[in-house]
């Protein structure tokens, strides 16, 4: 009952902070993530690429929520040795957790840095509570590593519970307010060619936007590419903040730049060569029927 009630108060106060509040969570956002822009820039292609590994690029799906599981898993198992007096165990546990929340804090900072309006202001508060969370926790390990046990279990449950707290914050980044999901994931299938263009119309190494349709008539946007003889089509919006494609840029003679954060997709297979998309967009087959540019979705 304590927690559902901290939890609504948290969510009671994001929900009517003024718009001077907002502003000022605002400007310390720009600060940092202008911080963090400018040390991936800096950093040239290696730090894309790690930026890249943090985001889950690799994995298919953002990195940071399988990574917040080792930490409050760690800590939970280290607050339940507390309680059944293993000292040693939950000790080691508590040291695994702290250890496992800075890679976690470094691939939630590479997500949140390409965020913005609310998701931006509830992730940095998201992002406050869990740097709370993790000096109560450092706090605990000094404090038994220095016989202080009482202080360190007292630090341990109070940082499990801001963290617990911060953790409901994160799940309510993804669920209520759809940070990170794929925006492509409920757009319909499309099983029947469909002309798109006039293959003649179509411009060499020049990207083209279209729109087919499903059966009960809803739009699907395709985005298509004329490379040689070969055209390729693959889904028209970005999966990480459905950004529309057709106005990105060619890039790297085969990948479309989504215009908004900068994720580049294969025009061939789909895949996301840069992210912070890390999930691939759909694939179109294309053929030329009676001059015109036909595409259905890959199964």
């Amino acid at each position: 009952m304590v927690t559902s009630d901290v939890i609504r108060d948290v969510t009671h106060i994001m929900d009517s902070l003024s718009p001077e509040q907002n502003a000022t969570l605002d400007r310390w956002a720009d600060q940092i993530q202008g911080l963090l822009h400018t040390g991936v820039d800096q950093g040239g292609p290696a730090a894309v690429r790690f930026k890249n590994w943090l985001n889950g690029v690799w994995l298919g799906h953002p990195l940071h929520p399988a990574l917040t599981s080792v930490v409050l898993g760690a800590w939970a198992t280290g607050t339940m040795l507390d309680l059944i007096g293993s000292r040693r165990a939950a000790d080691a546990a508590m040291t695994v957790g702290v250890l496992s929340a800075v890679p976690t804090a470094w691939s939630g900072a590479a997500d949140w840095s390409d965020t913005s309006d609310m998701p931006r202001r509830t992730g940095l508060v998201h992002a406050l509570l869990n740097s709370a969370g993790l000096t109560c926790m450092l706090g605990s390990l000094f404090a038994r590593r220095n016989d202080k046990r009482a202080l360190g279990i007292g630090l341990s449950t109070c940082g499990l519970f801001v963290s617990g707290i911060s953790a409901w914050l994160g799940g309510h980044l993804v669920f209520s307010l759809g940070t990170n999901v794929n925006r492509a994931a409920w757009e319909p299938t499309v099983d029947e060619f469909q002309v798109v263009a006039s293959a003649d119309a179509m411009e060499p190494d020049t990207l083209l936007g279209a729109e087919v349709s499903d059966a009960a008539g809803g739009k699907v946007p395709v985005v298509l590419l004329k490379k040689g003889r070969a055209i390729m089509a693959i889904g028209g919006t970005c999966t990480h903040w459905g950004g529309k494609l057709a106005e990105g840029k060619l890039v790297e003679g085969d990948c479309v730049e989504c215009p908004l954060h900068a994720s580049r997709f294969s025009m061939a297979d789909g895949s996301v060569q840069q992210g912070p998309a890390t999930v691939p967009a759909y694939v179109f087959e294309t053929r030329i029927n009676k001059g015109n540019v036909e595409v259905r979705r890959r199964a």
